[in-house]
């Protein structure tokens, strides 16, 4: 696939079309022992548009010079996107590698199960840290809704840099029977914004389970079934936000502690802009396994988990901003902190600088990711 990719970014090379890209320079270093660059390097990305008629081809293109502790060391090439995209009076089709996000809180979505993470990889800009997928998707636009139709062949996980010892990984077969596809039905009525949605794919976070052939270890990614809805409504200066999933796993009746419980997740938000170029998210997350019986759960299974997160920005026009996030998971104590600044130097030359933090007691979501955390330096030249 990639080949393909790779060829269709040619071929449009030859016929010529719009170019855009940049150039940047990155370090990023380990902020835990023995404080090892896990990432330094240089990328070129070229960005290539090309419009004939009611047809549109968009690639996105990386080359990556990588040094440092990470595997992928040396010179890599691959696309970051690539699609071509059909328009007609009220529908759309796209076709190819792209990223496809379903949710309206931030950082926390129940609803955005298509599109995977890089845990690793966490940075100023959203094409680092998520992992585009193949895929085909028609919008179709009638009034003041839409409907979304999702279809993905083959599946991607979550990249969290976890190394379970003696177990490997078994990822869903490659054919027809799973492949994964979802709807997303978007309206809008005096002044409110929503949509309901379903999916059915596979977890992209990782289950490890016995392996009953070796005696050892696997890991795999269940199927599961997600119905959802999300919703966002203006009042002055706040906006209240909503969005939640029940998640119906295999396990429909919870009696096998191997697999997880179908459960309810969501999140309630609200969002301040009432200063000029600053802005304040503050969100209520909770995860509610149902069918739950004492005994039968899996040990890291909780009836009932509580989080909350806060997304603080400060913008000064033309110069800098300052962005800050943050999780928190009340259960287990542990933590994620995002802190990003950005620096205009001069006209399409940005500096960022930041850091990945993740804490917690071992077993923690985030405590299992400490690993991770790290600060990072970038310097941004687009053209």
């Amino acid at each position: 696939m990639r080949k393909i990719l790779i060829l269709l970014f040619a071929i449009s090379v030859i016929y010529g079309g719009e170019f855009k890209g940049y150039m940047k320079f990155y370090a990023h270093q380990s902020l835990v022992q023995p404080y090892e660059f896990t990432r330094f390097g240089s990328r070129l990305q070229l960005n290539l548009r090309k419009g004939l008629g009611k047809v549109d081809f968009f690639s996105s293109l990386d080359f990556d010079l990588r040094a440092g502790r990470e595997q992928n060391r040396g010179l890599s090439i691959y696309p970051v996107e690539a699609y071509i995209t059909f328009h007609w009076e009220n529908a759309d089709l796209r076709l190819g590698r792209q990223f496809i996000f379903w949710g309206k809180t931030d950082w926390i979505n129940p609803t955005d199960n298509i599109t995977p993470w890089d845990y690793t990889n966490i940075t100023a800009e959203i094409e680092d840290y998520r992992i585009a997928v193949d895929a085909a998707r028609l919008d179709w636009y009638f009034g003041s809704s839409s409907m979304e139709l999702v279809l993905v062949p083959y599946f991607k996980p979550n990249n969290l840099g976890e190394e379970i010892p003696g177990a490997t990984e078994e990822l869903p077969e490659q054919k027809p029977e799973n492949w994964q596809e979802g709807l997303r039905f978007s309206s809008q009525v005096y002044g409110l914004n929503f949509s309901l949605s379903y999916w059915r794919g596979f977890d992209l976070y990782p289950s490890v389970v016995p392996d009953m052939t070796t005696g050892g270890l696997k890991i795999i990614h269940p199927c599961q079934q997600v119905l959802g809805a999300d919703f966002d409504y203006a009042l002055g200066n706040f906006v209240l936000k909503g969005e939640g999933s029940y998640f119906l796993t295999e396990d429909r009746e919870g009696s096998d502690p191997l697999v997880k419980n179908p459960y309810l997740y969501y999140v309630m938000a609200l969002e301040w802009a009432g200063v000029e170029n600053l802005t304040l998210d503050i969100q209520y997350i909770e995860k509610r396994v149902l069918k739950w019986h004492q005994g039968l759960m899996g040990p890291y299974e909780y009836k009932i988990t509580r989080s909350a997160s806060v997304v603080l920005s400060y913008k000064r026009e033309g110069y800098w901003k300052l962005q800050f996030i943050s999780v928190y998971n009340f259960r287990d104590g542990d933590y994620f902190l995002l802190p990003i600044f950005t620096y205009e130097i001069a006209d399409g030359v940005n500096l960022y600088l930041g850091a990945t933090v993740f804490r917690g007691p071992e077993n923690s979501p985030f405590g299992r990711l400490k690993n991770s955390t790290r600060y990072f330096l970038e310097v941004k030249y687009s053209f």
